[in-house]
Parts: structure tokens; sequence; C-alpha cells
């Protein structure tokens, strides 16, 4: 029996049909304010728009997951800013679901539903995961549906678990490369228990093996032709010099800071909420089996982030790519204290967390009003259906081929025409090839008049006849005497 089945009635969470309206509510109400209050993108709201016009294998430094699935979502919903945050928002749904469901089968159930919305005190997951992550957003999802099944496993193996560890293992490398370090650790975990070695006994983890490797195959084949392009990036992002270990303590340093900025929130809340009692269990009883488990998961973690800086030379951490290795560091803490369950300041921290949901909610929403304000318009507040309307007035039909100056501006205008093709075209890349007879707008932002010229004449469109200009349009929130976006762009009419 689940500790869950003990929970009683005085401490007993909200049922699951009303934890669902709760999720619906508040999910919906971020879905609903990145609808309202921009119909631009951020940067990499604007890369999915531009790689969702072609399903491939791969797609630069990062897996196709995330892609596919918003491939599929524009099919059914269409090309907006809708259908961006629609599937954020159940991705991030899903994680707290995931892990509310994983925290269900170590503590009752008040504690399972605080665990899981503890994950707000995250910052990359109550406030970055909202503004502009993807991947990240996914690979946390994937990582907490692990969790799960893993949990489930050990309890009671069962060869549809085993097949569904293989497939949700496969997905999670298709969504980020980072989760293959998530697995690492929790192998290692599960391989220092007796419980974790009779689940790695069994001839269905070879079956679970070989559905996870089908599920990578297609990528993992594109990864080997363009190996350099999809790690250059990433590389370059963590400083790595590989074999380097002058700059280790700079890089453990960078891995503390990064560790820190992702549980520093949730330490400080727990000991203001909880005090002492936050880190002295009431009584010295044993700790459960899933306790045991996360401890130890969280010790080769740790290891393997070590040997990761100093022998692989990394030298930056970044905060987010800590996320899906601990998003479930809330169910630990609270799988490990059981205790607190009818602690009175327990509806105190519940409190606490809605409070924590309301503001995110609301600085999330303002934000576009603020940053106009202090003069800082940044890429929400660029004028995309003004800009759309501007060049429809200029003669453009919203077909052919679009050429902007940045992925930003590109994906905008993806948005805004799903029935033209949008390119970048960036320095040394290939040259783009055009349709015969097809209409060709080329665009660039404040800053870009150079790439604007450079692109015109090497596509040779001054031969052919057609418009050029500059529009200048107030940004959509913006305080008086604020400047206004300046684009050019030059609109060629191929016959």
């Amino acid at each position: 029996m689940s500790a869950g089945a003990t929970t009683t009635a005085a401490t007993a969470a909200p049922s699951g049909r009303h934890l669902l309206l709760l999720m619906l509510l508040y999910f919906g109400a971020h879905l609903l304010s990145r609808v309202l209050v921009s119909g631009a993108l951020e940067l990499d709201e604007a890369e999915q728009a531009l790689w969702t016009q072609r399903l491939a294998a791969g797609y630069g430094a990062q897996p196709p997951l995330y892609t596919w699935l918003q491939w599929a979502v524009f099919q059914l919903a269409g090309v907006s800013v809708f259908s961006l945050a629609l599937l954020k928002n159940v991705l991030i749904a899903l994680t707290y679901l995931f892990i509310y469901l994983a925290a269900l089968r170590a503590m009752p159930a008040r504690l399972a539903l605080l665990a899981s919305a503890s994950m707000l005190l995250i910052p990359h997951i109550g406030w970055e995961s909202h503004r502009d992550l993807t991947h990240s957003v996914l690979v946390t999802t994937m990582a907490s549906a692990t969790i799960l099944v893993v949990m489930r496993l050990v309890e009671r193996p069962r060869a549809a678990l085993y097949l569904l560890l293989g497939l949700v293992a496969g997905l999670g490398i298709l969504s980020k490369y980072s989760y293959a370090l998530f697995f690492a650790a929790l192998a290692l975990a599960l391989l220092a228990s007796p419980q974790g070695r009779k689940v790695a006994r069994s001839p269905w983890i070879l079956a679970s093996a070989l559905v996870a490797l089908a599920v990578v195959a297609p990528h993992a084949w594109w990864l080997l032709d363009h190996w350099q392009m999809a790690s250059e990036r990433t590389l370059a992002k963590m400083e790595a010099r590989p074999g380097a270990v002058v700059g280790a303590l700079s890089g453990l340093g960078s891995l503390a800071e990064a560790i820190a900025g992702t549980l520093v929130v949730l330490v400080v809340v727990w000991a203001a909420v909880f005090g002492r009692a936050a880190w002295r269990a009431r009584s010295a009883g044993p700790r459960s089996a899933h306790c045991v488990l996360w401890l130890r998961y969280l010790a080769a973690l740790a290891a393997l982030l070590a040997a990761m800086v100093v022998l692989g030379g990394v030298g930056n951490v970044k905060g987010r790519w800590l996320q899906p290795l601990l998003c479930m560091a809330p169910l630990i803490w609270f799988g490990c204290r059981a205790d607190l369950d009818g602690h009175p300041r327990l509806r105190a921290y519940g409190r606490v967390l809605v409070g924590f949901a309301l503001v995110f909610l609301t600085l999330l929403t303002l934000r576009p009003f603020y940053d106009g304000w202090r003069g800082r318009p940044g890429d929400l507040n660029q004028p995309a259906a003004t800009l759309a309307r501007a060049l429809e007035a200029q003669g453009y039909d919203g077909r052919g081929t679009i050429v902007a100056s940045d992925r930003v501006m590109a994906g905008v205008l993806r948005t805004r025409f799903t029935h033209a093709r949008v390119e970048t075209w960036a320095a040394g890349a290939p040259p783009l090839r055009l349709v015969e007879g097809e209409a060709l707008l080329l665009i660039a932002g404040a800053g870009h008049e150079a790439w604007l010229r450079e692109r015109t004449a090497a596509l040779g469109v001054g031969a052919h006849a057609g418009v050029a200009g500059e529009l200048m349009l107030p940004f959509t929130w913006s305080r008086p005497g604020q400047p206004e976006a300046k684009y050019r762009f030059v609109l060629v009419r191929r016959r």
C-alpha cells in the first residue's frame, strides 16, 4: 500500500478532479496572458516557428522532439502565438502532474501535492519556463515522467513498465541531450540498491533498451553526419576544453553557483516557513526506500557533474541546464520528511505557494509593459501586427519567400504570413535558392542595413521591378517620446 493511502481526512489533498481544475485554471491563465499580451515572439519561440516549416531528423544544436511536437500542434491549431504557448503550458502542466503522481507513491497525498507545487520555487520552472524556454521545458517533462515510471518499476516490475521506460528514455534523449546525464545518475542510484538491481537483472531490461534505441535511431543517424554542427554551439556555451584541468576550480565555482541559483528560493522558503523543523525530523525513524533511492541519485548526480567539470574541462554551467536534473528536489525533501504530514505550518506553506504563483503570473503579464515604460522595449514589444499590415499596404500578398535579418523577426513574420516560406540568411551561409516567379521580401531591423544591402546584391534583385522602403512603427508598449521601431525592406515581384 502506498503512503498516500494512509492520509487522514484532516490532511487530505484536493481530489483528482479538483487538482485538474486548479491546473486548468492556472495554466489556462498563463496561456491567455501570453496570447493577449503580445503577438511578437521571444527567441526560442521564433526558432520553433521557423524550424517547423519542415520535418527533419535534426535541427542544429538541439534534438528534434520539441519541434516535431510543435509541428503537430501547428497542424491542428494553426501557426500562431496561441499554438506556441499551448504546447509549452501543456508540457509544464504535465511536469507538475507526473511529479504529483510519483510523489503519491512515496508520501501522503497532501505532501504529494505540495511537493509538486513546490517546483514553482525553482526559478527556471516557475519563471523561466513560461518566459522563454522550449527544449528545457520538454526534457524536464520527460525527466518527471521517467521518475514516475521508475518508482512504479521498483515497486512492482512489469513488462509493460519496462517497455514504457524505454519509450520515455528514448523521448528524453530526443528532448535534450542533458537527459543522458539525468538517466545515468538515476541508473547508478538504482544499481546501488537491492530493489534497483532486481529491476536491472530482468531480461525485459534488454527490451527496454531496444525500444529506446529504436526511438533515438533516426536522429542518431542524422547526428553522425552533423556532429560538429550539433556540438559546436553547446561546447562553446559550456566553455568546454576537454582534457583541461587548469580551470577546474572556476568550473566547480560555476557549478556551485548554478546549483545555488536553482535551489536557493526553495531553501529560503522552507527555512522561513518551517524554521528548524525544515532540517530536523521530529522522529528519527528509518528512511523510506524511496528516500534512500533519491538521496543516492543526488550523490550520483553530484559525482557525475563534478567529473564533467573537472575531466571534461567545462568552465561554465548555466542554471537552466540543471532544471531536469533537480526538478525533483521538492519530491526528495518531502519524501524524506514524512513527519511533516499534519505539520501546523503546512497550510501557511500552501498559501506561500499560491502567492508565488500569482506573483509570477502577474509579473509575466506586466513584463512587456514594464520593459516599454523603462525604454527597453525588448522582443515582445516588437509591433508584429502593425508590421504585417504595413507590409501588406506596400503590396506584399503574404506568399513567396521572406528573408529576414534575424531569427526573431523571421519567426514573427512566419506567424503572420503562414503561406510564405520564411528564412534567415547569415553571413557565410550557402546561397539561398528561390522559386522563379514567386514574390521575394527581404527585411531588416535597425542595425542590419548592411545585411540588407549585401543580400540584395547577392540575389541580384536590383534588375527586377520592386518596392524598397523604410517603415517607422511604434512599439506595442512604450513610454511617450520613445523612438519607434525601424525596418528596411525590399519587395520584389519576380516574373
